[in-house]
């Protein structure tokens, strides 16, 4: 796995005349991982950087994360962008907007299985429940370490009768636990969905996907996109990953920023 920012000049090859759609994870990619999700805040210098691309013909900026579509609005707060949150169920942005329907049964369901979440794990000191409508998430970044293993267990515990009936899918991202609705839907089948989208706009061969993230939940896009644009990890390369380079943090994601604007400034 190379170095995206070291690979430069012969990235800008493969993007030459097409339309960009820039997909960027926001926590751990945007801004560093934080030990309590309210304190990433967006950097001044990165969101003046997104409110230059969003102005560029060449760019369509998307910003992609496992927050609600509420919440990931808020956090960034530039117009122009394309947000996608609950990782793909809400697509908002520029006349698109994408909902996902539901049964009235699963999000009964998934009441229910909060309720009982909540009323275990209260008692265990920085473990809390994130109600995102569509999905759950039990965070416990803040728990002490040797309370994490109890957090996971009664998890486990409570959803492993709804997993056997395949009611619902868990998935585990960086100090989280994540419920999901059993519909075959994730961060990768959104970035296709609006990869065909533009290409039915621009043409197929005319759309270029290039793909930032840096969590677990990431590697759906990486492997859907793998063969049809650019992927990158942030962080350190990892062995299985299917991201095709890695960049080293968010500060380097923030370097590619600024060589995606001066590139296109390069083509004016």
């Amino acid at each position: 796995m190379n170095n995206l920012l070291e690979s430069w000049d012969n990235i800008v090859q493969a993007w030459a005349d097409k339309k960009i759609i820039l997909f960027l994870d926001y926590d751990g990619t945007l801004t560093p991982i934080t030990q309590s999700p309210s304190q990433a805040a967006l950097s001044q210098e990165n969101r003046e950087l997104i409110e230059h691309l969003v102005k560029i013909p060449l760019y369509q900026v998307v910003v992609i994360s496992g927050r609600t579509l509420a919440e990931v609005k808020r956090m960034v707060g530039v117009e122009g962008v394309l947000y996608i949150g609950n990782h793909g169920w809400e697509i908002e942005g520029s006349a698109m907007h994408f909902e996902s329907l539901i049964p009235v049964q699963v999000s009964s369901m998934m009441e229910k299985i909060k309720y009982e979440l909540i009323t275990q794990l209260c008692d265990i000191q920085g473990a809390f429940v994130e109600d995102k409508g569509v999905t759950l998430s039990v965070h416990y970044r803040m728990v002490a370490q040797d309370k994490e293993f109890l957090v996971r267990r009664i998890f486990e515990h409570i959803c492993m009768p709804y997993r056997r009936q395949n009611m619902i899918k868990v998935h585990a991202g960086k100090k989280v636990l994540e419920l999901r609705p059993p519909v075959e839907w994730d961060k990768g089948k959104a970035a296709l969905w609006l990869l065909r989208k533009q290409e039915i706009l621009k043409g197929k061969g005319n759309v270029l996907p290039v793909y930032i993230g840096d969590d677990t939940t990431d590697e759906d896009a990486f492997e859907a996109l793998k063969n049809k644009g650019i992927t990158a990890l942030v962080g350190a390369p990892r062995k299985f990953s299917a991201a095709r380079y890695y960049l080293a943090g968010p500060q380097e994601v923030t370097e590619l920023l600024k060589h995606l604007l001066n590139g296109a400034y390069e083509k004016l």
